[in-house]
């Protein structure tokens, strides 16, 4: 624990800092603000004071902690990210495609790719991904049809794909590896919601075990990280080079990172690496399967379990809307799910997540299906990410002219904003795409009244 026993001993010799933070350890701190987190986890706030090591190039301690890391996940290095896995796909992008190269990204990327996007100036071939319309989801790629876009785009240089997807469906990164390899192109995966696969067999096995380049992971997400917390893997058989990688972190990475949050990525490694962390990871995982067992006597429910990630209880209540459940569950029994549509809702769960929740979910489950009303209509399901027409790349749109119009009157256009419901961060509409009637549909449903087009 090299981060953490190295600000456990500053703290302890009690140095006197003319350096920042300004708080100076806690002298100075917002009362209202004392009150709710308290006073101890600013005497561990620090900036770059001597033996706590620089992000942006690491050669002490910070280095000895990510070269831990990389020893536990199996990589050629791994990375600390403070700024979440957005940041990390955005260096990736850096670090693997040029201005003007054409990648080939999954249509359910999260929106950071877009971003991504936009700085480097690479650009996007849209891979579709089916609608799985009974419960209101994407499915996950098909390696089928990544095969015929590079057999059809041989001046494709990557492959990024989301996996899981944000409800845990999962692909095949393995044959989709071998068919990447076969075209000399690099894959990246956004695994963001895979934080816990490396630590248990039940659980799929992580990306770059299975031949991806470099992969992102949120550790906030599902392990005990604080939020934004998270750590980027290039593999062993990559080209990508530790050095390269950092270049471009220190493009997207802050010069000041917290050291709280760093250390609290390193612990939620240890932890999640050491017996105890495997004890309460077993643990989750028989909690969860003993809590869909005990649902399974009510046929009234059901959960989706095909090629899934077990810790997203994704399910769905027979003949009741889901937007109607989770507005059962939040206001009758103070429960908030992470996703929920007019079919299906998503519970996220984590290393945190203990029986006792689980049970209380249960039963209110059991309280939804025996008291809400049946809907009296087909439910609502629609996909939105139909085939992208792409008339500018997002970096050719983020500098174009523009301006608002009526959404009713944008049929036909191409839009300057991109759209982004949250969650789950997956864009219905991206900058440089042509506006179709299913776009202005749903911006209708959503109750947005105009959009920025553009105009050159």
């Amino acid at each position: 624990m090299h981060l953490i026993n190295k600000l456990k001993e500053i703290t302890e010799n009690n140095p006197t800092l003319f350096t920042t933070p300004g708080h100076s350890q806690g002298k100075i701190i917002f009362p209202p603000l004392k009150k709710v987190i308290g006073k101890k986890v600013f005497k561990y706030d620090y900036s770059e004071v001597l033996g706590l090591d620089n992000l942006q190039d690491p050669s002490d301690t910070l280095l000895k902690s990510q070269l831990r890391s990389g020893v536990i996940y199996d990589s050629k290095a791994s990375f600390y990210l403070t700024n979440g896995s957005s940041s990390g796909i955005t260096a990736l992008m850096l670090a693997t495609a040029k201005k003007g190269e054409k990648i080939l990204i999954a249509r359910n990327a999260h929106k950071s790719v877009i971003n991504a996007l936009i700085l480097t100036g690479a650009v996007p071939v849209w891979l579709d991904v089916d609608w799985i319309s009974d419960w209101n989801i994407s499915n996950n790629v098909c390696t089928a049809k990544i095969k015929d876009h590079l057999d059809n785009n041989p001046d494709i240089t990557s492959v990024w794909i989301t996996n899981p997807t944000y409800e845990g469906i999962i692909a095949d990164v393995a044959e989709i590896s071998r068919v990447c390899k076969e075209k000399n192109v690099k894959l990246i995966v956004d695994e963001a919601h895979g934080a816990l696969w490396n630590f248990h067999n039940d659980l799929p096995e992580p990306a770059i075990k299975l031949g991806a380049d470099a992969s992102v992971q949120s550790l906030h997400k599902s392990a005990s990280c604080l939020t934004q917390g998270a750590i980027l893997h290039i593999s062993k058989n990559t080209s990508i080079t530790p050095a390269k990688m950092q270049e471009c972190l220190n493009i997207t990475n802050t010069t000041s990172p917290s050291y709280i949050l760093l250390a609290s990525i390193e612990g939620a490694i240890e932890h999640i690496n050491s017996l105890q962390g495997e004890k309460n990871l077993n643990k989750l995982l028989e909690n969860i399967e003993k809590f869909k067992q005990k649902l399974q006597k009510y046929p009234e429910i059901t959960f989706y379990d095909v090629n899934h990630d077990p810790t997203k209880l994704l399910f769905k209540l027979k003949d009741i809307s889901g937007n109607l459940v989770a507005e059962h569950l939040e206001n009758k029994r103070n429960i908030e799910v992470e996703l929920n549509s007019d079919i299906s809702l998503m519970a996220h769960t984590g290393i945190g997540t203990t029986k006792k929740q689980l049970d209380k979910l249960m039963s209110s489950l059991i309280l939804a299906i025996n008291t809400l009303p049946k809907r009296s209509s087909a439910p609502e399901s629609g996909n939105y990410f139909t085939s992208a027409y792409v008339i500018f790349s997002p970096a050719e749109a983020f500098y174009k002219k523009s301006k608002i119009l009526p959404i009713q009157e944008c049929q036909g256009l191409v839009s300057k904003e991109t759209i982004v419901p949250y969650p789950p961060g997956i864009p219905i509409l991206i900058c440089g795409e042509l506006i179709k009637q299913n776009h202005i549909e749903y911006l209708i449903k959503t109750g947005k009244k105009s959009l920025e087009i553009i105009t050159d």
